[in-house]
């Protein structure tokens, strides 16, 4: 039984990090729209209260993405942001693309 049991869990982490490096995010005027590889999810700008680097350390080093945090303070990962690279220039074009967006469409 512990042999389908870490199989599952396998499988679980290998879509993660799939949605977490190839999946996709489509800025909308209506809001974010994220494309992973099993389904789609819409946050709406209003629902946004900030847009954040989120860094992790593991052997391998230092891992990088960006997080939407939602007003009422539950966070979801932007997928297609993970980076191994420090200071990632291409991190840091899109967190400013995202930002512009959300700045143009909550009007401040």
């Amino acid at each position: 039984w512990w042999v389908g049991g870490v199989g599952a869990f396998s499988v679980v982490v290998l879509l993660s990090t799939i949605n977490s490096i190839y999946g996709q995010v489509l800025l909308t005027t209506t809001g974010l729209e994220f494309r992973i590889f099993v389904s789609r999810r819409v946050v709406p700008w209003s629902e946004v209260a900030r847009i954040e680097v989120r860094q992790r350390v593991s052997r391998s080093g230092i891992w990088s993405d960006l997080r939407v945090i939602r007003v009422h303070g539950r966070s979801l990962t932007i997928p297609g942001t993970l980076t191994h690279r420090v200071m990632d220039a291409e991190l840091e074009r899109k967190q400013a693309v995202i930002q512009e967006r959300w700045s143009l469409a909550i009007g401040a």
